[in-house]
């Protein structure tokens, strides 16, 4: 059922080398269960921030959330987010806990979880660890709170748009009680800022069910962005920058410009939204690599060729890849590797 990267089980390994208990957890898990290749391993474990630097010591570290009990060991395959089971205290800014105690339970660290479907653990010896159902709501396609909703939405507000982003790309209905509180508590996002509200827009709107989410929900996407009708919204299949420009499309220019101020995003992509919410995308001439750079990297000219440079701007123009040469050429030496796949 699962087929855990060398480079994940060797944290694993020696943490428990070490005396402590350590699990995967969250995402991975959930995607691992759907059949999807993880994005990234996350590990949870039993040692404090400080035993865990000391068992891992044979990787490169980076203390990411060192006050959370977070630490990322920097592996041959990736990183890898290892964190202390632990409970958390009240969240007076609907974002992150005031403060969190350590625990040496895995029940009690899965209990402060979004959702069921996130909250499982995994063991290549123990097996999964499923405290509360999220299992069968993967089997039924559920979206279900761990927990109270309204506690959960409360306690971090960004929960409700996570919410409709899982719905967005997986396809998944929302839970009865969960949907009456996200509902009901929407008016939170209004203290969300710009940058995560991007982030997880950005993912929502790359959902094969985003514009079904948008129609659904749009009360709730009307408090992010009273100016949009999203029970209108017609979406491109490819999200990004498009999906984006779908958005916006039928907005004033001012109107635009200002919300994706508002939403913090880097000029560069500001530009790239706004050229195809004009009706202007960017034309193959003003992509930052050309034909003649492909070949130095070992393209051979032909089809082959032309397919990589329609790749690239594909992913720029998607928002998905910055339009410079440095990143595009990144992209495509994965795409000769890869035999065409990014």
């Amino acid at each position: 059922m699962f087929s855990l990267p060398p480079y994940a089980g060797e944290v694993l390994e020696k943490l428990e080398a070490a005396g402590f208990e350590a699990w995967c957890v969250g995402g991975c898990v959930r995607d691992a269960l759907l059949g999807r290749a993880p994005a990234d391993w996350d590990v949870c474990t039993s040692a404090r921030p400080e035993q865990t630097k000391k068992a891992l010591a044979a990787f490169s570290q980076a203390e990411t959330g060192l006050r959370h009990g977070t630490v990322t060991a920097i592996t041959s395959g990736g990183p890898v987010e290892i964190t202390t089971f632990r409970r958390e205290g009240a969240y007076s800014d609907r974002r992150r806990p005031d403060k969190v105690e350590f625990t040496s339970c895995l029940e009690e660290d899965l209990l402060r979880r979004d959702f069921t479907i996130n909250a499982m653990a995994w063991h290549p010896q123990r097996g999964l660890r499923d405290c509360f159902g999220g299992q069968a709501d993967l089997q039924r396609g559920l979206l279900r709170c761990v927990g109270e909703p309204e506690r959960r939405f409360q306690e971090d507000a960004l929960r409700i748009l996570r919410c409709l982003r899982f719905g967005a790309v997986l396809g998944f209905a929302i839970e009865e009680n969960t949907e009456k509180a996200l509902l009901a508590l929407a008016r939170l996002l209004e203290g969300i800022s710009g940058e995560r509200v991007q982030a997880e827009m950005d993912k929502l709107l790359a959902g094969t069910w985003a514009e079904k989410i948008l129609h659904e929900y749009a009360e709730v996407f009307r408090v992010l962005f009273p100016e949009i009708s999203c029970g209108d919204v017609k979406l491109p299949s490819e999200g990004g920058a498009a999906g984006w420009a779908a958005l916006l499309h039928g907005l004033p220019a001012a109107q635009a410009e200002g919300l994706l101020r508002r939403l913090r995003f880097p000029n560069r992509t500001q530009k790239e939204i706004m050229q195809i919410w004009a009706g202007n995308p960017l034309p193959i001439s003003q992509l930052a690599v050309q034909g003649r750079d492909l070949l130095e990297l070992g393209f051979q000219p032909g089809p082959f060729l032309g397919r990589a440079l329609h790749t690239l701007l594909g992913q720029v123009r998607a928002g998905e890849a910055p339009n410079e040469k440095g990143s595009l050429l990144d992209l495509a030496r994965k795409l000769l590797a890869r035999g065409g796949q990014v």
